[in-house]
């Protein structure tokens, strides 16, 4: 069966020791983890702060949280025009239960990256990242989540990690900006795999990514840049057109706390009664960002229009583009045939998304059918594009069409459905609560437009 664990209690209770508290690794100890191909970034090694073993949990675990230490020499990044500045480690947990499959996730982030742990009181249930019964389903497998090195993201939208350099070009190429954009998927996977095969002694034998909003671009940005350490990935919501997002807001004159938090609150609720949400509304919710950026490009000597011109050069870091997925798709072909499991991609879609517009997802999936073959999506990529589904809750529209349907609640076992796909290609799709496309196929350009997640060229 798919999803058999295996009881390895008498493994962790050896090897989940508070005696790992403290404790420190050099970089150089992931170096098995590194491929020649598609390398990943260096760290400046990383550190366990904590190891907690509950063993009365259903089923007992073991958690440990720690950091990733940067590679710039002592925090010190030469990019960054303040000379007092240092770049944050990344704040990592690795869960790893007693009934265990012998596979693993990489959760992503939401926000502008983490807010959450992986285990809140006793369960394996991080609903803000994933599809919401994905907690239950997540519980035997092997669990990595960081917070990117954005550190709390409870004050979403204010991306301070993000600083002025010498020049504009020096933003894009500082570590923190990096390890927002991309870096810190691969840094926290490799430390959580060393970590799972130190205390369990095994190998995980797949490994996943399951994202929504900045999650979702993240698992698309994972096998854009390393195709092969991944069998296959969940993107909900994914930003992959950031900085065009971030583009077409309005800059307020004046931003506070107050206007963020009210306006940030405002937005939600009114997607949350089925209301359209309105570009000021939003553009306020979001202008610490915006405010943050332009001044980053100001103190960074830009003229003018450096807000745009940083935003572009960030671009390349921060998105993911249809075309970039060809490695993926690469290897998923050259897996197969070599008599190997699959390779695949679950993309989803609120056609309501108050934040990420559904036509980021419908220009991106239509412009991957011109980039991929008919075999490699048919093959490999499944979308679903979901009714009156906004920034990860139903609105108050779909409650009234599906009685017993909660606002969180997609009634979707995602991760079950990818990895029974990865190892079966004839494996049948589910698919959530009124998507608009069950078979999970990629709808053509005329529904995408029909449901307002294609623009108009």
């Amino acid at each position: 069966m798919a999803h058999a664990a295996g009881d390895i209690s008498g493994t962790l209770i050896r090897t989940c020791s508070n005696q790992l508290n403290g404790a420190a690794y050099g970089d150089a100890v992931l170096n098995d983890l590194r491929s020649a191909k598609f390398p990943s970034p260096r760290t400046g090694g990383f550190k366990i702060a904590s190891v907690e073993q509950v063993w009365l949990a259903l089923p007992s675990y073991c958690l440990i949280k720690g950091t990733i230490q940067p590679a710039s020499p002592g925090g010190i990044d030469p990019a960054v025009k303040a000379p007092d500045y240092r770049v944050p480690d990344i704040n990592y947990q690795v869960y790893i239960p007693s009934q265990w499959n012998g596979k693993f996730v990489q959760l992503g982030g939401g926000g502008f990256a983490w807010s959450a742990d992986v285990v809140a009181a006793d369960l394996q249930a991080n609903q803000q990242f994933s599809p919401s019964v994905q907690g239950p389903a997540l519980s035997n497998y092997a669990v990595v989540l960081s917070d990117a090195g954005a550190g709390d993201s409870s004050k979403a939208f204010d991306p301070q990690f993000v600083r002025p350099g010498k020049q504009l070009g020096d933003v894009p190429r500082q570590e923190a900006v990096k390890n927002f954009g991309q870096d810190a998927i691969k840094k926290s996977l490799d430390v959580g795999l060393y970590l799972v095969k130190k205390l369990t002694g095994t190998t995980p034998t797949d490994t996943y990514f399951v994202g929504i909003s900045t999650g979702g671009r993240q698992a698309l940005k994972a096998i854009a840049n390393w195709p092969d350490a991944y069998d296959g990935v969940i993107a909900g919501a994914p930003p992959v057109d950031e900085t065009n997002l971030l583009k077409a807001l309005e800059v307020p004159a004046v931003v506070n706390d107050w206007v963020v938090n009210w306006n940030s609150s405002a937005a939600m609720l009114t997607s949350l009664f089925g209301q359209d949400v309105s570009a000021q509304t939003l553009s306020d919710a979001l202008g610490a960002t915006s405010r943050h950026l332009a001044n980053v490009a100001i103190e960074s000597g830009a003229n003018y229009d450096g807000y745009n011109r940083l935003l572009d050069a960030l671009a390349p870091v921060w998105n993911v583009k249809p075309g970039d997925l060809g490695d993926f798709f690469d290897a998923a072909a050259s897996q197969k045939r070599a008599g190997k499991k699959g390779k695949k991609i679950i993309i989803y879609q609120g056609t309501s998304d108050f934040l990420v517009p559904c036509t980021q997802a419908g220009k991106f999936v239509s412009q991957l059918t011109r980039k991929a073959t008919a075999g490699e999506i048919k093959d490999s990529v499944r979308t679903y594009f979901i009714e009156d589904y906004s920034h990860g809750f139903y609105n108050t529209n779909s409650l009234l069409k599906r009685i017993g349907l909660s606002a969180m609640q997609l009634n979707w076992n995602a991760v079950s459905d990818l990895d029974r796909w990865v190892h079966d290609d004839n494996a049948g799709a589910g698919a959530p609560s009124l998507a608009r496309n069950a078979s999970g196929a990629i709808p053509a350009n005329q529904a995408l437009s029909a449901w307002g997640c294609l623009a108009a060229d």
